[in-house]
């Protein structure tokens, strides 16, 4: 029922007349991440993905946001209007190629000369107050880890279930050391972590569940250290029930059963919103 009355709310969200910005001082938002950062689906793109619904949300419930970031690739009218265009999502980056364009370079076309949080001689260093993390996704489509495994092509079987848990267990040490990183090098940024939103195919359910029940141990595990983050457990929400493996509600994802639709990208749009607001009613504005 949780994810069936969260439909609901995305497909009336579509709707939602944008409200004028606080007039508090604006929390830099950090939008983090692949293709569905951008705002990617099938057939088209989806204008400003998650973050236009976002965007909407926070400006209707009165929170002073600004989103940063070196790219502006796929805006919407009103992200445009609303001054919100900017963010960092890069299609097919993994986990890894966005640490490494932390505070160095990855050498992909889309990276914008890296160096985002140490900044260039053109350009300055990003200051977010939170950032909004949603990674893994290409990891698993592409099978990447830094070891080979016992294959022909090195990469990892992911229907083995030995090979499968290592898989997982270095993508989630490639993740926490991302946001290590981000903690690091910005100790007063609130990190807002996605469980990554299901690839909808019998092929990868097994590593799906074992990574998002992986994300979620991650999270527990930086809180016990007194990071400032907040779980958004996407996986979750995308799906009919809490079950591990549950079916995803239908509508949320696009032919490709990889991006959400509009409604889906709604969805991610009304979780993030109610982890950065909660993180501000609980003093980690920033």
């Amino acid at each position: 029922m949780r994810v069936r009355l969260a439909t609901v709310v995305a497909l009336c969200l579509l709707g939602l007349p944008h409200a004028g910005h606080a007039s508090a001082p604006a929390a830099r938002v950090w939008p983090l991440g692949d293709s569905i950062t951008v705002g990617a689906s099938w057939p088209e793109a989806v204008p400003g993905g998650y973050r236009t619904a976002f965007d909407q949300i926070l400006s209707r419930d009165g929170y002073a946001h600004l989103f940063i970031g070196t790219s502006t690739v796929n805006d919407s009218p009103t992200l445009r209007a609303d001054g919100q265009v900017a963010h960092d999502g890069h299609g097919g980056f993994r986990i890894d190629q966005i640490r490494r364009d932390l505070d160095g370079l990855a050498h992909r076309s889309t990276d914008d000369g890296g160096h985002w949080l140490t900044g260039t001689a053109h350009r300055r260093a990003l200051m977010p107050d939170v950032v909004v993390v949603h990674l893994g996704t290409n990891d698993i489509l592409q099978r990447w880890d830094t070891r080979r495994f016992p294959t022909r092509t090195g990469r990892a079987d992911l229907s083995d279930a030995a090979q499968r848990s290592r898989f997982v267990a270095d993508m989630t040490q490639r993740l926490e050391g991302l946001l290590a990183r981000i903690h690091a090098l910005r100790p007063g940024c609130r990190l807002v972590v996605a469980t990554i939103v299901p690839i909808d195919s019998p092929s990868y359910a097994a590593v799906m569940s074992a990574y998002a029940a992986s994300v979620r141990r991650l999270v527990h595990r930086l809180g016990v250290r007194h990071y400032p983050v907040t779980l958004v457990d996407l996986d979750a929400a995308f799906r009919l029930s809490e079950a591990p493996g549950a079916p995803v509600a239908p509508g949320l994802l696009s032919s490709d059963r990889i991006h959400p639709t509009a409604a889906g990208y709604v969805v991610m749009a009304h979780a993030f919103a109610v982890a950065v607001e909660q993180g501000a009613r609980v003093g980690h504005r920033g």
